[in-house]
């Protein structure tokens, strides 16, 4: 066999086992619920080895001769990335606002005995329209994580899981093509893999990061079922689906245009036989996520509501304008997505009234930018107006060009065809929805200008490399402002641990008001921190870090040592008042 495609199975294998285990979790969690049992520590380990027995039989399908070496290795590799990923995502606090209000609430409610296929949470609870309705394709996997661990904050590890998998899937397609270099081959896959979505979510509980790296994942799959169509491409097709299908809402939508579009493509090029196969997968597939996986809550909001997706668009629609910047309100979606990724990055005011004032939303000139451009792109969480970044209006401007570009000189018109197709599904994906203007809810938008760009690889004309050279440094700028987004995380982690550190040392009862952040009980459960739920006003009130959680300091309250970056942040406070 050729080095190149035994590589490219390798590194295959390992996406394949990393999606594998969150969609088997998901399944064995579904088949539980459905039995009348809940979630137990045994879910995510089950998972992990139906994942890893499923690559063993991959293994022996695509490495004939000594597949068990191979299969030893990227099982090792496997395990490894999951030992990494838990307490890294255990270490850091989520600082993100729905994180706080519902996402973590439901990995908490799952923990501790909830089905719900078979119940409710009472609605006096915070969020529980949410809760009680909306998908938890993300939060089912982190609370198996959670139930294994005992710390809430390890669930995260399925962002970080998914973004190596799709990582390692790109990096397994460019081998099969075998084009590129092996650097070149590394860049590439990591220029699509670190969407910056994907990056500012890797430490919180927000889907859409995972709806990124999932979505690519789906890309590059029908990528690899165009050159060849097997039994373990067409299962790792079924297993995006399956968590794809149960992340939200509008991911259904994704779905199904990907999988449709994949579809025309496959027909348009008198692949027939192909297309029955990866209908008939997409068709089981969708069965499994919506009618076992999904029963909750696509079956149970039909029977109880009779709409799958209760609370119904029109509620989902009001809740997404409630980040409109206000002269957002009666512009249409190509009017939001036109004045939204060609402006400065920045968050603007809710919109809470039914004549608000309409402060204008400044134009900029593509990859001009100004303070406000950098300091928003670094905060840890994906702003309202273009929130790909600073210079994305500029990339998107050039992936344009370089589209022409393929369409003069690209010598293979047959593959130029089949690019534009692809291109078009992205494009249908992104503008079918309303709310297009909000970058995270689009997160698939991040790949519409990196295909031509990359793509002009197989074009070698000077002045056409030197432009593509000055898209992948303005696309690497890009990334390294989400990454920013980290440093900031492990500043906020270091405050939110000293000061529950205080309270713990203190070993008073403290009076907390969680306000709308419920979960973070979780914190002084975790913490054995007695606390007392009451309603605090006063100048003795303080916030705890990024969060609306407040609380009073006892009066005496012993000397802790502060983490070294809190002595730091101290000292340079000090050295900017002198």
């Amino acid at each position: 066999m050729e080095n190149y495609l035994r590589r490219s199975y390798y590194f295959f294998l390992i996406a394949f086992g990393l999606v594998n285990i969150i969609s088997f979790t998901l399944v064995l969690m579904a088949i539980s619920f459905s039995t009348g049992h809940t979630l137990s520590f045994w879910h995510f380990p089950m998972a992990i080895a139906l994942a890893l027995f499923v690559n063993f039989l991959a293994s022996r399908f695509f490495l004939k001769g000594n597949p068990l070496r191979i299969f030893n290795q990227t099982s090792a590799i496997i395990l490894g990335i999951i030992a990494i990923s838990i307490p890294i995502a255990a270490y850091f606090y989520d600082i993100s606002a729905d994180g706080q209000m519902y996402h973590m609430e439901a990995l908490y409610q799952y923990k501790t005995g909830w089905n719900p296929f078979r119940k409710l949470l009472p609605y006096d609870l915070n969020q529980a329209l949410w809760l009680n309705h909306y998908g938890k394709g993300a939060e089912a996997p982190q609370a198996a994580i959670y139930a294994l661990t005992g710390k809430i904050e390890s669930g995260k590890a399925t962002n970080i899981m998914l973004w190596v998998a799709s990582f390692f899937l790109c990096l397994a397609f460019l081998f099969r093509i075998n084009h590129f270099s092996l650097k070149k081959k590394l860049f590439i896959s990591a220029l699509f893999s670190f969407n910056p979505v994907t990056v500012y979510q890797l430490l919180c509980t927000y889907v859409d990061g995972q709806v990124a790296s999932l979505l690519l994942c789906m890309l590059l799959i029908c990528c690899f079922l165009f050159i060849e169509t097997n039994r373990f491409f067409l299962f790792f097709l079924a297993s995006v689906l399956v968590i794809t299908l149960n992340i939200k809402f509008t991911t259904i939508i994704f779905a199904a245009i990907f999988s449709f579009g994949f579809l025309t493509i496959l027909v348009i090029n008198k692949k027939f036989a192909e297309a029955r196969k990866v209908f008939i997968v997409c068709a089981a597939s969708t069965i499994l996520g919506i009618g076992l996986v999904g029963y909750f809550p696509y079956v149970t909001n039909t029977i109880d509501h009779n709409d799958p997706i209760y609370p119904g668009a029109d509620v989902l629609q009001l809740e997404a304008s409630k980040m409109y910047p206000r002269s957002f309100h009666h512009m249409g979606r190509m009017g939001k997505f036109f004045t939204s990724f060609f402006s400065h990055t920045k968050n603007f005011h809710l919109y809470f009234g039914p004549n608000p004032p309409k402060p204008e939303v400044p134009l900029k000139i593509p990859f001009t930018f100004n303070k406000t451009d950098i300091v928003n792109a670094c905060k840890p969480f994906v702003v309202t107006l273009a929130g790909m970044g600073p210079f994305f209006s500029g990339l998107t401007i050039l992936g344009l060009i370089f589209y022409v570009i393929l369409a003069r000189n690209l010598p293979d018109r047959k593959l130029f065809k089949n690019i534009s197709l692809l291109l078009l599904v992205l494009l249908c994906s992104v503008f079918i929805l309303s709310e297009v203007w909000f970058a995270r809810y689009v997160p698939q938008f991040w790949f519409i200008p990196l295909i031509p760009a990359v793509l002009t690889e197989f074009i070698n004309i000077k002045w056409i490399n030197w432009l593509r050279t000055f898209f992948y440094v303005v696309t690497v700028i890009s990334i390294s402002f989400s990454f920013v987004s980290i440093p900031y995380n492990f500043y906020s982690t270091a405050q939110i641990d000293y000061t529950l550190a205080q309270l713990k040392a203190s070993r008073d009862v403290i009076p907390v008001e969680f306000t709308y952040d419920e979960s973070n009980r979780v914190r002084f459960y975790e913490n054995n921190i007695p606390f007392k739920q009451q309603h605090l006003e006063g100048d003795s009130v303080v916030f705890m870090s990024n969060c609306g959680t407040k609380f009073i300091f006892p009066k005496n309250i012993p000397q802790i040592p502060k983490p070294f970056i809190l002595k730091l942040s101290d000292e340079v406070r000090m050295k900017l008042k002198k």
